[in-house]
């Protein structure tokens, strides 16, 4: 999987993560590619001690980071305290459950006879 891959993956997540709070907290603005200009979600380069670490996600009752050395995705409430931790392998399961699944058959190459 490439780095845009994962993380478009992880931005997957975190608007999964929102859309299963309770509608008070996570508003119908809140997008992962808001179409809307007045959408309050933002997405930022997560720089630490000089490197770069990964993204930084932002809504005005959560946020998240997805660190791309370790693939792993913390969400924080607003007062900043850790509320979820997902690994590389939940934020695999995730992401794979919501893509519509297609038929192997199809995939599969053709095998022709000699």
């Amino acid at each position: 999987m490439t780095p845009s891959q994962k993380l478009a993956r992880a931005r997957h997540c975190f608007q999964a993560w929102l859309n299963a709070q309770p509608a008070e907290d996570s508003p119908d603005t809140i997008r992962i590619r808001p179409s809307e200009p007045q959408a309050e979600w933002s997405e930022s380069v997560f720089i630490c001690d000089g490197f770069y670490r990964g993204r930084r996600f932002r809504t005005d009752s959560a946020s998240a980071i997805w660190f791309t050395e370790e693939d792993e995705l913390k969400i924080h409430d607003e007062d900043g305290s850790c509320v979820e931790t997902l690994s590389s392998a939940e934020l695999e399961a995730q992401f794979a459950a919501a893509q519509p699944q297609t038929d192997t058959a199809q995939t599969e190459p053709l095998r022709r006879a000699a």
